[in-house]
């Protein structure tokens, strides 16, 4: 048998997928090298049954879960896997499973505490990602429109795995362990089935993108499946097309960030001038107020640029609720005061979803430019003055009582 560990081809049959996604770093992008970790160490636990492998998985679905909460979505197929396949039960009889559970619970047990105390805030933002279903139409539609997404960016990664196919002029390399090919068909299949089967009962939203970590083993999978043996001409006929599709990946790149900015007006979140949005505002709010931006009421987006580039680093009340920022005192913001920011064409006019800013006085709009090309974002902002706490007057003296 050829043994899974054999893996020559991960490093020429690659995922393709993102590659300009490569000047945006998010929990998406955290959330590679974990998931990858944890895929590895679940084929040596199940291969090996070392408590090691065991551990290590542990900890890389409890660092995974810290980049975010989606590596549910890979934990889950792997427990059903060790439920329902006969050879793998087996390791439920052994303490490897159970050191999995205790080292990942501990790794996230910090971050659960918080959870709880912070009312599992962030999953409300989870929520509103989803969009409900809007009638009984999205339950097939919705998910057949992921998969189609799927499909496509995965279409660089099947060029190039492409001369694994064909021609099929020689006999093919010894058959796969089942034991490895069931493994990793878990690991590559498993999440994107369970999430397509949910989208297809819920009938919620999916977004492309929460398949990004899902095709990580596909390159060893196309290789197990393919069983072709690696001679010369087949080498050079993929090292070609990976060298095709990776100079295309190059020059989209170099086009996109470098010459379409200057010709067209798309918006681009790598090019926002996050630095000079935080140095106006900072400087027009104290400037009009006399004191430092301690708060900004805004998106998430305004917000965070605004607190990463600002000099005070100002905290923000998300979409003006506080209820998205339990940390934020209501009472300190009217104390202190704060910038309400917004983009949009309707720069005059307070945004109505922003009315805990209540008195705020809409300032001047202005416009700044992208980082590089002809784009522009046009900010309206308004000031909610400082209101300092009153300190009431000293109480006069009671008079002393005679003796």
């Amino acid at each position: 048998m050829q043994p899974v560990a054999d893996i020559r081809w991960l490093d020429i049959v690659v995922d393709h997928r993102g590659t300009d996604t490569a000047a945006k770093f998010n929990h998406d992008v955290a959330q590679l090298p974990f998931w990858a970790l944890a895929g590895f160490a679940f084929h040596r636990a199940m291969r090996e049954g070392r408590l090691g492998s065991w551990a290590l998985l542990g900890a890389a679905l409890g660092l995974a879960f810290w980049a975010k909460y989606f590596i549910v979505i890979l934990a889950i197929p792997m427990a059903l896997f060790v439920l329902i396949d006969p050879v793998a039960r087996r390791a439920l009889r052994t303490p490897g499973p159970y050191l999995a559970i205790a080292v990942g619970l501990l790794v996230v047990l910090p971050h659960l505490i918080w959870l709880i105390a912070n009312d599992f805030l962030p999953l409300a933002y989870a929520e509103t990602r989803l969009a409900p279903a809007r009638g009984a139409l999205d339950h097939l539609t919705r998910p057949l429109i992921f998969v189609a997404g799927q499909l496509f960016w995965l279409i660089p990664s099947l060029l190039i795995a492409l001369p694994l196919l064909y021609p099929r002029n020689n006999p093919p390399t010894p058959a796969v362990d089942p034991r490895d090919r069931r493994i990793i068909t878990l690991i590559v299949f498993g999440p994107a089935s369970l999430l397509v089967a949910g989208g297809l009962v819920s009938g919620d939203r999916l977004i492309t993108m929460w398949g990004y970590p899902f095709w990580l083993f596909l390159g060893l999978w196309l290789v197990m499946r393919a069983r072709a043996p690696l001679d010369r001409p087949r080498l050079a006929r993929i090292s070609a097309t990976w060298a095709l599709v990776t100079l295309a990946y190059v020059l989209a790149f170099v086009v996109d960030y470098a010459v379409l900015p200057f010709i067209g007006v798309r918006y681009r979140a790598s090019l926002f001038p996050g630095d000079r949005l935080a140095a106006e505002i900072s400087d027009r709010f104290r400037s009009a107020t006399g004191t430092p931006l301690s708060y900004v009421i805004s998106d998430m987006w305004l917000g965070g640029n605004i607190h990463h580039y600002g000099a005070t680093h100002p905290l923000t009340v998300i979409e003006g609720k506080p209820a998205r920022t339990p940390w934020v005192d209501p009472g300190d913001v009217r104390t202190r005061g704060a910038a309400v920011v917004w983009t949009g064409d309707d720069r005059t006019n307070l945004p109505e979803a922003y009315a805990v800013a209540s008195g705020a006085q809409v300032q001047a709009p202005f416009e700044l430019p992208m980082r590089w090309g002809n784009g522009a974002i046009k900010v309206g902002w308004a000031i909610v003055r400082p209101e300092p706490t009153k300190m009431p007057p000293n109480p006069a003296p009671e008079n002393p009582q005679p003796r």
